[in-house]
């Protein structure tokens, strides 16, 4: 009933094809029912999930979070020096499997006035949820590609001529705008939703509780779009709490169950970065390093691939079934230490970050004017610490945030041939199927 990424086929949202080996959405283009819709709508939470356990692995080697580490793989050089090209095999991970939620989620949006079996209340509910998780997928599609636009009008044929390429800026309007439409819709969706979501959903599994969900994720966009007011009032629609914990917020579920997918993310082969540690600040006694660390990151016997040295895992995904947070408390009130900084408001930005430097890294709180260090000379320095190690491996953020803020100079290099790479180009099937290429079919050297 899921959503099945087709990983074979050109990433180009015109080269997309519905997946005949899908029954959800066969069964909903042959007879649109509310079963049929509300599978797609399920479908495609496990279509994000596994699109965003790729992208926080290779998001997060590209913010040097950490490391692939697999002898077998041997792309290690391909990810820390280069250069990337749009025929690199993880590009089109980064593509293809977006796409095809996108395309699913037209599919049902399209014909969902056709459904004989929904009142009106559930459609809207319906086209609510379909509409936030497109955004969800556009948001790491954006966030991977950047300056270089994307292809947003993709409700055509598959057979077409390539859909044009948006701008940047014309691509996150085109999120917040899926964002502000499916608020709409959810708040229209009456009590329940007409599909029952997956377990870890529960407490957001309501159009009323999901739409707290979808101002968050609202929020990113502000942030990163530099709409900081804006991310103030979102973030209040939020499920933002400081007396809920950190770690409340919907999640997606992995299993060992026929047809379904482990959590790619239990791997021996992925290590953590050392700077994690030797970065790290120290509790208040000084004999500890940031809560964090010793929550998050487990040493281990040294391992060396092709010059780069770790000796440090992570401990978040215990098991093949362990879950990836999709958004959690914890970040919203970062990204509001952030909108806070951003507007000037030193003080409430202070008070957000001590109470996350104090609640998950049990680290003293700044008290009074922030002290300058030589690591973290600024408070927004301080700041990006605390969402390096809060969001630590589960959601790119560190890539993404350094390079909002003109820092990725500052990631750490082990290697004197080491390069950061700013952006990720689009893959080699997209690009051949337009003519002229556009400026994301290039060679991405770094620096």
């Amino acid at each position: 009933m899921a959503i099945v990424a087709i990983g074979s086929i050109a990433g180009c949202a015109n080269s997309l094809v519905p997946d005949l080996n899908n029954s959800a959405i066969t069964d909903f283009q042959a007879a649109p029912t509310g079963a049929a819709a509300g599978a797609i709508a399920v479908g495609m939470v496990r279509g994000c999930r596994d699109n965003l356990a790729l992208f926080l692995e290779n998001m997060g080697v590209l913010g040097r979070e950490g490391y692939e580490m697999g002898v077998a793989q041997g792309d290690l050089p391909l990810y820390v020096i280069g250069p990337m090209t749009p025929g690199t095999f993880f590009v089109a991970q980064l593509w293809t499997g977006e796409y095809a939620d996108l395309r699913a989620a037209n599919t049902v949006l399209d014909a969902l006035g056709k459904v004989p079996d929904l009142t009106a209340t559930q459609k809207e509910a319906l086209s609510g949820f379909v509409q936030t998780m497109e955004a969800f997928d556009l948001e790491m599609l954006a966030a991977s590609r950047d300056t270089f636009g994307l292809p947003i009008a993709v409700d055509v044929s598959p057979t077409g001529n390539p859909v044009p390429v948006a701008s940047k800026a014309q691509v996150y309007q085109h999120i917040l705008n899926l964002l502000d439409s499916a608020q709409t819709h959810l708040k229209a969706g009456g009590a329940a939703f007409s599909f029952t979501l997956p377990a870890g959903f529960t407490g957001f599994d309501t159009p009323a509780t999901f739409l707290t969900v979808n101002r968050g994720l609202r929020a990113r966009v502000d942030i990163l779009t530099n709409d900081y007011a804006t991310a103030l009032t979102d973030l209040a629609a939020s499920f933002l709490n400081e007396s809920s914990s950190l770690a409340t917020g919907p999640q997606f579920d992995f299993s060992n169950n026929s047809g379904d997918e482990p959590n790619p993310n239990f791997a021996p082969f992925l290590y953590a970065s050392p700077a994690l540690v030797t970065d790290a600040q120290h509790q208040a006694d000084t004999s500890m390093l940031d809560a964090r660390v010793q929550q998050k990151l487990v040493t281990v016997q040294s391992f060396t691939l092709d010059g780069i040295i770790s000796n440090v895992q992570f401990t978040l995904y215990t098991a093949t079934t362990t879950p990836v947070p999709m958004l959690r408390n914890e970040e919203l009130i970062l990204l509001r230490a952030e909108a806070e900084l951003e507007t000037n408001d030193v003080t409430a930005a202070t008070a957000d970050i001590n109470f996350i430097r104090t609640t998950s890294g049990n680290l003293p709180p700044i008290a009074g004017t922030y002290v300058p260090t030589a690591n973290l000379p600024t408070l927004l320095d301080e700041l990006l610490y605390e969402k390096r190690y809060s969001l630590m491996w589960e959601s790119g953020n560190n890539w993404i945030s350094m390079r909002h803020y003109n820092k990725l100079n500052q990631l750490p290099k082990q290697l004197t041939t080491e390069r950061i790479f700013p952006i990720v180009p689009y893959p080699l099937a997209e690009c051949q199927a337009r003519s002229p290429q556009p400026s994301g079919c290039t060679t991405v050297n770094g620096s």
